[in-house]
Formats: structure tokens, C-alpha cells, sequence
């Protein structure tokens, strides 16, 4: 090995390993976080309503599957109705869970802020709110201007559901904060005879007082599935820039896992959006919808889609060693279909279109809001429509060889050669900005979402995302 390739290989292990070992410092780059939470769906009977000249007529029940909390759920569910739960994930921006963070943070530290226990009923409100501004001022200077905690203590509901009757307290954080609110309790607390229970909760960052029908802060953590994805997008893109350099076997395996990926991937859409909903889903409703699609609206199978599926399965005879003449049935119709259906499509949408607007007249007259004609657009859409009608008649006569191109229509001719130069130029101009937009696009990801350097649509704090970079 030469001193070049050695000096080369040397930076990029520098470089390698400064990339690893920052990955896991500190907050660390390209990471992806999610929002945890509660999502259910319960199975009920809606009523199908159909609309018959005008009257509303009901064709019985149907079974689907809705959000356990809406509507419908409320109006149709029963006791006995299925259901099922599971854990939802919504990914955040780094910036919400820095704040919640570094939230957390100062306000474990503010936690050790002492309360005086010796008050009474009268002078409660006035104690807690000089407690929770205290809270406030050390939290906020333990974030060093970071991030601001954000504490918010609803004392209405507070003073309503705790302060005459019995209350537990339930705290997510460590310090002197549970036994100071149970304090505070302990001194307001007047005999009663029934209980109320009020949670204290402390998570992400906040401090919040609510009632026991009240939602819980979710939590929000790292994923570890989505942030090995994006790293490993990361490591592809670089491996398909290394052809710059020249073909090496970095580029070779990325080629062949996006090509493989990619006929996988497009495999699975096919069959879910495709195949599931439009094929078994007309044949098969009632399994499809109960097993596979709840979703699903059930009806009476259509047989007449046994046509299309024995056309799929002709298809398949592709792949077997004998019979595949049989496929060619498939192929013959795909093709003379696929042939019928743009032919179509083109001559409505660009051949009779482009008639259309060269037979337009000449002079384009354009109105203001008022009804007045506007002199100066009129006169620039009138400009457009000649140069229309011009690029369209010397492109037809260079096309036309009936007549030698010379004299007047050689001229004409060479006319409609600049109108196909210049058309032809703007094709290529837009195919390359299109191909450098993929360029950008793929430059925004690795600066971006994985090495953090920029932050265009402010995801990350401008604090935390600087202190990423050391």
C-alpha cells in the first residue's frame, strides 16, 4: 500500500471512529424520537343507510372497526364488543424531547427547593404560589437559558379536588417535591367523608395537577428500529456517492440491496393496495374484512372478479418450465389495453389540446375584475398566442417533405428548427434541475436528519443542536 492510499485510508478512520463516538455522547446525532401511547379500536354495528328517491331507507348493520373514543364507539359499543389495544409511536422533533429533557433536568434539580409545612388553610394559595415561583426561578437558572421547564399547576382544580378532603399523591420524579405537596395537603386537609383522588404528575418536563379522568403526559424516548433505519440510509447514500471515486464493492452491494429492497417493497404495495381491497376483498368481503382489512365496508361477493384473477394467475405460468405460451393470453391484453387506454388519454389530453389552442384568435383580450379590459395583459397574451401559432406552423413544415426546404419554406422551416432546439433544451434544463433537486434532497438528508449541521425547519433548539456539533 503507497503512501497515498494509506494517508487516505487513515482521515476516513479518523473520521469513522470521531462519527461512532460522537453517535454516543450526549445527546448525540441522527437519532429519531417517538411519542408513546394508548391507541384502541372496538368492533361494532353501524347502521348502512341508503337514499332512495329522496327518503332515507335503512339496509341493515355492518360490522367495522372504530377508534374506541369516538362517537360511534360511544353509541354502538357494547360490553361484549372485540377489542383490541396496542401501543401507538409518533415520532417528535429532537427539539421536543431536548426541552422535555433538559426541562427534566432543571427541574430535578429545583425538586430540592424546601416548602414551609407550617401553614394553615388561610394562607395556603398564598404559600403555594410563592413555592411554585421559587420552583420556577431555580428550575429556569439550572437550564442556563437552554430550555424553560415548563410547570403548570392548575391551583383552581387543586384547591377543589385536594384541599378538604384526602388526597394521594403520585409523583414520577425523585427529590423533596412529594413529601412538600404532602405537606401541603396534610396542612389544608379538613374531615370529609368521601375521597377525592388527585395525581400530581411530573413527565417531560412538565408538573401538572389533574383528576384521575385526566390523561397522563406520554412519554417520549428514543427509537431504536427508526434510528438504525436512518442510519443505515445514512451508510447506503454514501456508499452509492463512493461511484464518484470509482466502482468499488461498497457501491456494488448498495446497488444490489436498493434494487432488491425496492422489487420487495413495490411486492407488498402491490398486494395490500391491490390484490387484498381489490381483488380478495371482492371475492372473499366477509374474510378479508374480519381478517385482514377491518377497515374493509363488507358486501355480497363479486364474482364477476374471477375474470381478472384467472387473467393473474396465466400471468404466473411465466415462471413454470412448461405452459408459458399461456402467459402471452395476459400479456397480449395488458399491452393491447395499456395501448388503447393512452392512445386515448393522449389524443384528449395533448393532441385535441394543442389544436384547440392554435385555432384560439390571435388577439387574447383579458378582463379586470371591474369588466374592463386589461390593455396589458392583453397585449402579452396576445403575443403568446402568435408565438404559439408560429412554433406550431414551422415545426409542422420542417416535418413536411413533400416540398424541398428552400426559399420561403426552408426559411419557415428553419424557423421551426430553433422552436425544437429551444423546446428540446428546456426538456434536458428541466430533467437536470429535477435530477439536482434529488441531489439537494439527499445532501438535506445527511446534513439534516442524520449529522444535524443545519436545521431548516427548526426541529431541534437552537442550544441543543449547536451543542451537538461539539
Amino acid at each position: 500500500m503507497n503512501r497515498q492510499k494509506l494517508t487516505l485510508l487513515s482521515i476516513v478512520g479518523v473520521f469513522v471512529i470521531l462519527l461512532v463516538a460522537r453517535a454516543f455522547m450526549g445527546n448525540g446525532f441522527g437519532r429519531i424520537y417517538v411519542e408513546r401511547g394508548d391507541a384502541s379500536f372496538v368492533k361494532v354495528e353501524l347502521p348502512v343507510l341508503d337514499t332512495t328517491d329522496g327518503d332515507v331507507e335503512s339496509e341493515g348493520d355492518r360490522l367495522t372497526w372504530v377508534d374506541a373514543s369516538s362517537d360511534e364507539a360511544v353509541d354502538f359499543a357494547g360490553a361484549e364488543s372485540p377489542r383490541v389495544a396496542w401501543q401507538s409511536v409518533t415520532p417528535v422533533s429532537p427539539r421536543v424531547y431536548f426541552e422535555a429533557t433538559m426541562g427534566n433536568e432543571a427541574l430535578q434539580a429545583a425538586l430540592s427547593t424546601p416548602f414551609d409545612a407550617t401553614i394553615s388553610g388561610v394562607d395556603l394559595g398564598t404559600a403555594l404560589e410563592t413555592w411554585r415561583l421559587a420552583l420556577l426561578e431555580k428550575a429556569n437558572a439550572e437550564a442556563a437559558g437552554k430550555a424553560a421547564p415548563a410547570v403548570e399547576i392548575n391551583w383552581t382544580a387543586l384547591r377543589a379536588a385536594g384541599f378538604v378532603r384526602k388526597t394521594v399523591i403520585t409523583v414520577k420524579t425523585g427529590g423533596d417535591f412529594k413529601s412538600s405537596l404532602i405537606a401541603m395537603f396534610d396542612a389544608a386537609r379538613e374531615a370529609g367523608d368521601s375521597d377525592a383522588e388527585t395525581t400530581m404528575v411530573v413527565a417531560d418536563g412538565r408538573a401538572m395537577v389533574t383528576t384521575t379522568a385526566d390523561d397522563v403526559v406520554p412519554a417520549i424516548g428514543l427509537s431504536w428500529s427508526r434510528t438504525i433505519g436512518l442510519w443505515l440510509a445514512a451508510i447506503f447514500t454514501l456508499a452509492i456517492f463512493s461511484f464518484l471515486y470509482k466502482d468499488n464493492p461498497f457501491y456494488k452491494t448498495a446497488e444490489s440491496v436498493v434494487v432488491g429492497v425496492s422489487a420487495a417493497y413495490w411486492m407488498v404495495i402491490g398486494l395490500w393496495d391491490m390484490i387484498v381491497p381489490n381483488l380478495l376483498g371482492q371475492l372473499f368481503p366477509g374474510f378479508v374484512q374480519g381478517n385482514l382489512l377491518p377497515g374493509l365496508a363488507t358486501s355480497d361477493p363479486n364474482w364477476a372478479y374471477l375474470v381478472p384473477a384467472l387473467f393473474g394467475a396465466l400471468l404466473l405460468m411465466r415462471l413454470a418450465p412448461k405452459g408459458q405460451y399461456l402467459s402471452l393470453w395476459t400479456l397480449a391484453f395488458i399491452v393491447g389495453t395499456t395501448a388503447a387506454l393512452r392512445m386515448v388519454a393522449y389524443i384528449e389530453g395533448d393532441f385535441l389540446s394543442q389544436i384547440k389552442a392554435t385555432i384560439e384568435p390571435l388577439y387574447q383580450e383579458v378582463m379586470n375584475a371591474d369588466g374592463t379590459v386589461n390593455g396589458y395583459s392583453s397585449f402579452w397574451a396576445s403575443v403568446r398566442q402568435i408565438t404559439l401559432l408560429i412554433g406550431v406552423l414551422s415545426c409542422l413544415t420542417y416535418f413536411f417533405f413533400s416540398v424541398e426546404h428552400k426559399g420561403v419554406v426552408g426559411k419557415v422551416a428553419r424557423v421551426g428548427i430553433w422552436f425544437l432546439m429551444i423546446t428540446f433544451g428546456a426538456a434536458f434544463g428541466f430533467t437536470v434541475m429535477g435530477r439536482i433537486a434529488l441531489l439537494a434532497a439527499r445532501f438535506e438528508f445527511l446534513f439534516d436528519d442524520w449529522l444535524w449541521l443545519i436545521d431548516p425547519t427548526n426541529q431541534r433548539s437552537v442550544a441543543a443542536a449547536v451543542s451537538c456539533l461539539f
